[in-house]
């Protein structure tokens, strides 16, 4: 039996002209349903803020579900909220709701977690 695909990378690409930074994690929003953003893992917090050269990506593991499917609330959704957090660690105005590619996505919101900014992708995965 195969077993179900519980982890999305989310990437955010430095378009600009100079280089910038990220910062922290991103603030996810799964759901019209959720209370909160999605709750982080801070064992995986990278020893520096990440920056982006010009064209370069950041990346981020979302946990979507648990291995077992235990969960009290649980949705499908086509599009998450997403917003970037300034170097201060509190919000910023900048903010999105960006369509999830591939069609809806299964998420249990009690069981999602999402990973600091990486600067590549086998360590936003890794958790």
């Amino acid at each position: 039996m195969k077993s179900p695909i519980n982890h999305v990378l989310i990437t955010a690409t430095n378009t600009g002209s100079k280089a910038c930074s990220i910062y922290s994690y991103p603030a996810l929003r799964l759901s019209d349903v959720q209370q909160s953003v999605t709750a982080r893992i801070g064992q995986s917090k990278p020893q520096a803020v990440v920056t982006l050269d010009r064209g370069a990506t950041a990346y981020a593991g979302l946990i979507t579900a648990s291995v077992d499917r235990n969960s009290q609330i649980k949705v499908t959704t086509s599009s998450i909220g997403l917003s970037l957090f300034g170097p201060d660690e509190g919000p910023t105005e900048s903010g999105a709701d960006l369509p999830v590619p591939g069609g809806p996505l299964y998420v249990e919101l009690d069981n999602a977690l999402v990973t600091y900014w990486q600067d590549n992708a086998n360590d936003a995965l890794a958790w």
